[in-house]
């Protein structure tokens, strides 16, 4: 597989979204009105009274008459834009509340009412400053607060429904008490805390546990929270019951999130039978769902019904011959991969062909499809690194060298291009270059310790002493990362080198702090401890050299120069049959031993694995 970033055309997500309800908590205006409540005697009890009792039209006949010898009560204005609200004359419900803002611009009720009918005509821009304002006029309004957040939520902005959420109390109101559970499992989800999202749902089951909806959304929001068990418990009674295609999606994916046996499940989704009309949608999110955790077998069947349903459809085929690619079905991908492309060539289908030459041994047919996928997406990175990619994988530096640095001049500060620069470099034995380009790399990348790492080996594999350059960033890096063993071992052995080529042993304190510190956070690496032991007999302290040598010698007895040293520090020591010994270890283990171009394909092989996993980043 080349360096592909991310060519799957479908979207990964779970198997239905955790649709929350967003309705009203309940007319807050209403709750908040005192013409609601009640009067003694008078028009307005009338009114209120006929309005309770469902009869709006009664009501409205009473307001009217009563309003036109009292233009101007509030109450009544309030409550006949209420009544009008209940028969859905919303725009005579606005011109009643409108009124009573031109008379009373503070009023919190007339605010409040104005901006739920904007919420549910789906003019949120229009709601949310009226009910922010109305929040703010009512000193927090328990009600108004939770009509605002429902309106922030809608609008995305989670963090300022939080904060119309902070220090409310649940209603008592079971009903009502749901949807304030359910309205802070939406700003949970929206922050990202997906764990409280799913406590938050749980909260509702308690307080109606029989109610299916509540299961199913329940079951999702513990999906998110990647609670797999929980969410199958939730989902398969559920399923079993109605057979609903949406819900056996959800307890699908938490099977296969758990690892859990998943096959009958599927076989009964297999088996739903659906309209054409929405049978393509379905297999594709079915697909979907079984891709996203890596079952690509599965999904072959899935994708081709979809290809069947609509077989003019050159991403549909695109998606089934990346199935059945990543299955390793590549006679398959190849015929379906050349029919998309025959339905409508693109950078993608020419890359995914590309992919499926190479790993069916066709390395020159995948750098023509490279090469086209290139010609077609000329400003693409990610085709050039396909390209690029395939030649270092065959050795063709110079090639792959001249590929790169016409990406670099199209992206130059792609900190992916200028590590395959620098690899390129390494590779064809510039090593000088090479390290100049990958520290460039990793000023460049968000985050350097992948490109720090090359640098840190390349570097080891040098018998000069270590580029100032390159070993100021490793060591700068180590300094603002303690905890990277890595790190802290290139520093440490590379300013060892440094010292010991020079003489100069007055900084050797800090130099074996740091190579300790890396033996520490590298536990099973032989490679700090040989290097302590190097730097111990450079500073001619026998003991500690004769233990860290020893420790070396025994966690990679395969490294001839640990046995090496381990004689020169026997015979010093006076210990001439061990030193002898050691000898005889050095000889057999120098058989051994991979020369340079093999330690290089190794270093190669690594950069092809790790490369294919990342993804375009530009700083």
């Amino acid at each position: 597989m080349t360096a592909r970033s991310n060519s799957w055309r479908w979207t990964w997500a779970t198997a239905a979204p955790l649709v929350l309800c967003l309705a009203s908590t309940c007319s807050a205006a209403q709750k908040q009105n005192p013409a609601s409540r009640p009067q003694s005697t008078g028009p307005l009890a009338e009114a209120q009274s006929s309005l309770a009792q469902g009869n709006p039209q009664e009501s409205i006949g009473i307001l009217t008459n009563y309003l036109q010898s009292r233009p101007k009560d509030i109450s009544a204005r309030i409550l006949l834009g209420q009544a009008y609200v209940s028969t859905g004359q919303n725009d005579r419900a606005e011109e009643e509340f409108r009124e009573v803002l031109r008379t009373a611009p503070a009023n919190y009720f007339a605010l409040a009412a104005l901006g739920e009918i904007y919420e549910r005509a789906g003019q949120l821009a229009k709601a949310e400053p009226l009910l922010e304002r109305a929040a703010s006029l009512s000193h927090g309004a328990a009600g108004i607060r939770s009509e605002w957040a429902v309106v922030l939520v809608r609008l995305h902005k989670y963090k300022e429904a939080q904060g119309a959420l902070a220090g409310l109390s649940p209603p008592p109101d079971p009903a009502e008490r749901i949807a304030f559970h359910r309205l802070r499992a939406s700003v949970a989800l929206g922050l990202g805390n997906a764990a409280e999202a799913a406590a938050e749902m749980e909260k509702t089951l308690i307080l109606k546990p029989d109610d299916t909806r509540l299961r199913v959304a329940t079951a999702v929001a513990q999906l998110q929270a990647k609670n797999g068990q929980r969410a199958a418990d939730l989902a398969e009674p559920v399923f079993s019951t109605t057979r609903d295609p949406d819900i056996g999606l959800i307890l699908l994916e938490a099977q296969l999130q758990i690892r859990a046996d998943f096959h009958a499940t599927l076989e009964a989704l297999r088996s739903k039978k659906l309209p054409l009309t929405e049978e393509l949608a379905f297999r594709q999110h079915l697909a979907e769902v079984l891709i996203a955790h890596g079952e690509f077998a599965d999904s072959i069947e899935e994708l081709s019904r979809v290809v069947d349903l609509d077989p003019n459809r050159a991403d549909l085929r695109f998606n089934l011959a990346l199935a059945e690619f990543k299955a390793g079905r590549l006679t398959e991908a190849l015929a379906t991969a050349s029919k998309c492309k025959a339905l409508g060539d693109s950078a993608d289908v020419e890359d995914l062909l590309g992919d499926i030459q190479e790993a069916s041994g066709n390395n020159l047919s995948a750098v023509g499809s490279y090469q086209a996928a290139v010609a077609l997406e000329p400003k693409e990175e990610k085709y050039r690194m396909s390209l690029g990619v395939e030649l270092m994988r065959h050795q063709n530096f110079e090639a792959a060298k001249v590929v790169f640095i016409q990406a670099a001049e199209l992206r130059p500060n792609s900190w992916r291009i200028q590590l395959a620069l620098g690899l390129v470099e390494h590779f064809a034995g510039s090593d000088a270059e090479a390290s100049r380009i990958l520290v460039h790399a990793a000023e460049l990348a968000p985050e350097p310790a992948g490109a720090l790492q090359y640098v840190g080996g390349i570097q080891m594999d040098l018998t000069s002493a270590p580029d100032p350059a390159a070993l100021a960033l490793l060591c700068g890096y180590a300094d603002r990362h303690p905890k990277d063993g890595n790190l802290q071992y290139y520093c440490g052995a590379l300013r060892f080198r440094r010292d010991n080529l020079s003489g100069d042993k007055a900084r050797a304190n800090e130099t074996l702090l740091r190579l300790h510190a890396a033996a520490s956070l590298l536990p099973n690496d032989a490679s700090p401890h040989c290097q302590l032991g190097r730097a111990y007999r450079w500073l001619e302290r026998w003991q500690e050299a004769l233990r860290e040598s020893e420790t070396c010698a025994r966690m990679d007895p395969n490294l001839a120069e640990a046995h090496y040293r381990l004689a020169q520090i026997y015979q010093h020591l006076g210990q001439r049959e061990r030193s002898q010994q050691e000898m005889k270890f050095y000889d057999d283990a120098s058989k051994r031993t991979a020369d340079e171009n093999a330690r290089r394909d190794e270093a190669m092989k690594t950069f092809l694995y790790t490369i294919q996993k990342q993804t375009p980043d530009h700083k």
